[in-house]
């Protein structure tokens, strides 16, 4: 039975835990899979050492992809209600200084234009086929909203200051050792399966002796050393500043790069810039950086300076070892441009957890498991390498040190430069295939003749290849989207006998929903008589009603002897790579 949410944090912790899940860190990743495991009534407990969600700035850029996993789960609109008033420009903008001139813009629609979609700015409204295109909003507005929902969920029990010191896998589970930062108790855990959400130091992923592969001390003038974050309130910037409104403001010069992100609209900002070779974080005149980036003086109350590092593009070696599974920052390390980090870390949790769900609900064996890291390891490779790749396009560039000078050859050199980031701003920012074309191949995945769709991050072309996500139509009002159900969907032509289907989906216990469309524009994407789409939306199998409907739906949950034994090899190979 799921366990029962207590509202008595203090009377809950002098017990020790027990449940079907215990999740480390409370991260987006942590809550987001707590989501999909309490939707499914999973018993689980969020552990996170931190007493309440992150007071300063962090990811700031939520993916079109994130947002429809918010979507599913009746969110979205939440989210996009945060950050930036509804009509502030979204948009990136590139200076010499923040009062100097402006180099380069691309206009993203702002949020009310985004819901609305009436307005695509730079995106062009043929590039992003959604239902929700990305939003900017900062991690610490969003993490609340994510906790929420993960509490409103009787099965789950998020959990602040508390800390897992010590973890141990046992014949039918693990266990650990739990210190309450709170009441200064020591606790016992024991959980059928431990997923670490604990970011780049996770004490799961070290429990499983599992370490990074990767770059980790790229050398750039910007995103590659010891960086710095300075939080701090304005309520004269904009007017200072003195331009049309935007989300992010890069400032490059010979002198100081730096970037400005706007929090909320009004008057709250960080501002990001890198240590010279040498310069320790104590060295650091936040005063004389802050002008630096802006060009002019300005009020200003600066609330916290946060040293961290940037030129990492690393990923963890395995994600699963036996009970112990890592996702979000513990399964992968980004440098921030392109914005993926954070999301990469949801569409973890969202491929995971109806994994996990299905697996302890018994309706598909442990073998489903080892599907995770196939799926995933890879796009965590795919991702990592394209903010590698941004990270150099913007880190890298050259400045001319005539950029300031009002003369000739100043006007020639902005221009130049002008051009140089018109470029890599579209390429960084208008990813489409990046965050919509997400294709996962495995042992699950039914295989199929012909081409596959090609991955490409500034281009995305709907398909319904196996793997793929499953493409967005609009019918009505709303999207084909929103009418899958919670689980398996299985897309059917008005015609089709699904009959087989839903009796082979009852033997196996396989939660399944038949959807029937006959609109032309949904029957053009999908192609087939009959597709089946997966519980986070992506493409198990597409074909005629004839088919062997229990070997689709086995394979698809990983009951087939194939799918196991490929399971097993693909981990077997796994491990002679760790070893070796």
């Amino acid at each position: 039975m799921p366990r029962s949410r207590s509202t008595d944090m203090k009377q809950e912790l002098v017990q020790d835990i027990h449940t079907d899940v215990l999740i480390v860190g409370g991260g987006p990743s942590g809550l987001m899979l707590a989501i999909e495991l309490g939707c499914r009534g999973v018993s689980c407990v969020v552990l996170e050492e931190d007493f309440g969600p992150p007071q300063l700035p962090k990811a700031n850029a939520t993916s079109a992809r994130t947002m429809e996993h918010y979507r599913r789960r009746g969110f979205s609109g939440q989210i996009r209600a945060l950050g930036l008033p509804a009509g502030h420009a979204q948009d990136v903008t590139y200076h010499t200084r923040l009062v100097g001139a402006e180099l380069a813009r691309f206009e993203i629609p702002s949020a009310d234009h985004a819901a609305a979609q009436d307005s695509f700015g730079d995106y062009g409204q043929q590039a992003w086929p959604t239902p929700e295109l990305p939003h900017r909003a900062q991690q610490m507005y969003i993490e609340p909203i994510l906790a929420a929902q993960a509490a409103s969920h009787a099965s789950v029990a998020v959990r602040f200051g508390l800390r897992a010191s010590t973890l141990q896998e046992t014949a039918d589970g693990i266990t650990a050792d739990i210190s309450d930062l709170v009441n200064g108790r020591q606790l016992k855990a024991h959980a059928r399966y431990v997923v670490g959400c604990d970011g780049p130091r996770s004490l799961v992923r070290h429990a499983m002796g599992v370490g990074y592969s990767g770059q980790s001390s790229e050398r750039r003038e910007f995103f590659g050393g010891q960086m710095v974050s300075i939080y701090f309130r304005s309520k004269t910037l904009y007017d200072v500043i003195n331009k049309p409104k935007a989300w992010q403001y890069w400032v490059i010069n010979p002198q100081q790069r730096g970037l400005l992100v706007a929090i909320n609209g009004t008057d709250t900002f960080v501002v990001l810039v890198q240590l010279k070779d040498g310069q320790a974080v104590a060295d650091l005149d936040a005063d004389q950086a802050l002008h630096d980036v802006v060009g002019a003086r300005f009020d200003y109350n600066i609330m916290a300076c946060t040293p961290w590092s940037a030129g990492f593009a690393l990923v963890a070696d395995q994600f699963q070892k036996g009970r112990m599974l890592v996702a979000g920052d513990a399964a992968h390390l980004f440098t921030p441009t392109g914005g993926m980090g954070y999301n990469t870390s949801v569409d973890d949790a969202v491929n995971l957890g109806w994994k996990l769900a299905a697996v302890l609900q018994g309706w598909a064996p442990q073998a489903l498991l080892q599907s995770y890291e196939t799926e995933r390891k890879p796009m965590a490779l795919r991702n990592t390498a394209f903010a590698r790749s941004m990270a150099d396009s913007i880190g890298r560039i050259a400045v001319s040190p005539v950029i300031e000078e009002r003369s000739s050859a100043g006007d020639a050199a902005r221009a130049a430069l002008g051009q140089a980031l018109d470029s890599h701003v579209a390429s960084e920012f208008n990813i489409p295939g990046l965050q919509l074309g997400v294709r996962y191949q495995s042992a699950i995945v039914a295989p199929e003749e012909g081409p596959a769709p090609v991955d490409q991050p500034n281009v995305y072309l709907p398909s319904s290849y196996p793997g793929a996500r499953a493409p967005h139509v609009k019918v009505g009002q709303a999207s084909l989207l929103d009418l899958f159900g919670r689980d398996f969907t299985l897309l059917a032509a008005s015609s089709a006998d699904t009959r087989p289907w839903e009796e082979a989906a009852a033997r196996l216990r396989l939660p399944l929903l038949v959807l029937r469309s006959d609109v032309a524009a949904v029957k053009a994407l999908y192609t087939a008589e009959l597709v089946l789409v997966r519980p986070d939306h992506h493409i198990a199998w597409r074909g005629a009603a004839c088919s062997d409907a229990a070997s689709v739906l086995s394979r698809a949950i990983g009951l087939t002897e194939d799918v196991q034994n490929a399971n097993l090899a693909a981990t077997a190979v796994v491990h002679e790579t760790a070893d070796s």
